[in-house]
C-alpha cells in the first residue's frame, strides 16, 4: 500500500484522520503539514519522493498561525512555489484543491483559476479525488517509467541501494525512452557508472564487500567487481582480499566491467580499451542501442542485489565471506 505519495497542506489535517486512512486504502500516502511554509520547505527537500500536492483553499501561510487566520494567500503562494519547483527540477507536479468553503464552491472564477477542485466532506468527492490523483500521477512520464521498470526501482530506496540510484536510472531511461537514430550523446554511460558505484556502496554497507574497497573516500569499482566475481584482489599497499566464492553472476560482472571500461580513459593491462573501441564505433554507427542494452543489464544488477538482500539466509552466508591477508594469495 502507499504507492502514491502526496504532499497535503491543510490546517485541519489532524482532525481528518478518517480521510487519511481512506486515502491509504486507495494506495495514497498523504504527507501532511498545517502551513504553506512547512509544506513547501518539505517539498523543496523531497521533490524526488512526492508525486502530487493536495491543497486546502484556506490555510495557514506560516508555521504557528492561530485558528481564524487562514487565508487564500496561502493557496496562491503554494501554487506559485510548486510551479517554480517543478520547473527547476523538470518535474511537473499535479495539484489539487480540496475545500469546504461554500463561497468558493459557488465561485466559478476560483474554480477556473485552480483546476482540480474538490469538495471536502463528501464520500463521493473523496473517491473522485483519489481517482484523479492516481490518474494524473500515472500519466506523468517519470511515473510511467517507474511503473514500467518497477523491479529495478524497488532497489532504489535508502534501505536497499539508494534514492540517488533511482534518480540516475530515471535520467538514463528518459534519455533512451525516445531513442534517436543519430545518437551523439555518450555521457549517460557515466550515469550508469554512478549507479554501479551506488550498488557497490550498498554492498559494502551490507557486508558483502570489505571496507578496504574504499580508499580516501572513494570506492575502487574494479576491486569491487573482481571480488564479487570471486577473484582475489590487492585492496591496499599491504593487504589482499580473497573472497570465499563468486557472488555476482558472470553476465552481470561482464556488463559492469564493460560500463567501467567505457567510462575510463586508461587501458587496464590485458583489458581491451573499450573507450577507444567506442570512439571507433561512433565513426560509423551512431545509435543508442549499446546504451539501451547496458542500461537493461544494470537494471538487472539492481534487481539481483535487491533479491539477494531479501533472501536473508543467503545474504547471511555471504556477509563477511572473505579473508584479508598480508601476502598475495596463491
Amino acid at each position: 500500500m502507499g504507492h502514491y505519495r502526496v504532499l497535503w497542506i491543510d490546517d485541519e489535517y489532524q482532525q481528518l484522520t478518517a480521510f487519511s486512512k481512506l486515502a491509504l486504502l486507495n494506495d495514497i500516502v498523504l504527507v501532511p503539514f498545517q502551513s504553506t511554509e512547512e509544506g513547501m520547505a518539505y517539498l523543496a527537500a523531497n521533490m524526488n519522493t512526492i508525486n502530487a500536492v493536495l491543497l486546502d483553499a484556506m490555510a495557514f501561510q506560516k508555521k504557528g498561525q492561530e485558528e481564524g487566520t487562514e487565508s487564500r494567500k496561502a493557496l496562491y503562494e503554494a501554487w506559485e512555489q510548486i510551479t517554480a519547483l517543478g520547473s527547476a527540477h523538470q518535474k511537473p507536479l499535479p495539484r489539487f484543491v480540496l475545500t469546504g468553503q461554500l463561497s468558493l464552491l459557488r465561485d466559478t472564477g476560483f474554480q477556473e483559476q485552480y483546476e482540480g477542485f474538490f469538495r471536502k466532506g463528501s464520500s463521493e468527492e473523496n473517491q473522485r479525488l483519489f481517482g484523479a490523483i492516481k490518474q494524473a500521477i500515472d500519466d506523468l512520464p517519470q511515473a510511467q517509467l517507474r511503473h514500467r521498470y518497477a523491479p529495478a526501482f524497488a532497489a532504489c530506496t535508502p534501505d536497499v541501494v539508494s534514492e540517488k540510484a533511482g534518480r540516475m536510472l530515471l535520467e538514463v531511461l528518459q534519455a533512451i525512452d525516445n531513442p534517436q537514430t543519430n545518437h551523439q550523446d555518450d555521457t549517460k554511460f557515466n550515469t550508469l557508472r554512478i549507479i554501479i558505484d551506488e550498488v557497490f556502496a550498498a554492498a559494502i554497507r551490507h557486508r558483502l564487500l570489505p571496507a578496504q574497497c574504499v580508499s580516501r573516500g572513494e570506492i575502487n569499482q574494479r576491486n569491487c567487481s573482481d571480488i564479487l566475481s570471486g577473484k582475489p584482489k590487492k585492496v591496499s599497499d599491504t593487504e589482499f582480499a580473497t573472497p570465499a566464492t563468486a557472488l555476482l553472476p558472470a553476465i552481470l560482472a561482464t556488463a559492469v566491467n564493460t560500463c567501467l571500461d567505457l567510462t575510463s580513459t586508461a587501458s587496464h593491462g590485458d583489458r581491451v580499451n573499450t573507450a577507444s573501441a567506442l570512439a571507433g564505433l561512433r565513426q560509423t554507427v551512431r545509435t543508442p542501442y549499446l546504451l539501451v542494452a547496458l542500461t537493461h543489464q544494470i537494471m538487472d544488477l539492481l534487481v539481483w542485489f535487491n533479491t539477494l538482500r531479501l533472501d536473508t539466509e543467503r545474504l547471511a552466508r555471504h556477509q563477511g565471506a572473505w579473508t584479508i591477508s598480508a601476502a598475495r594469495p596463491r
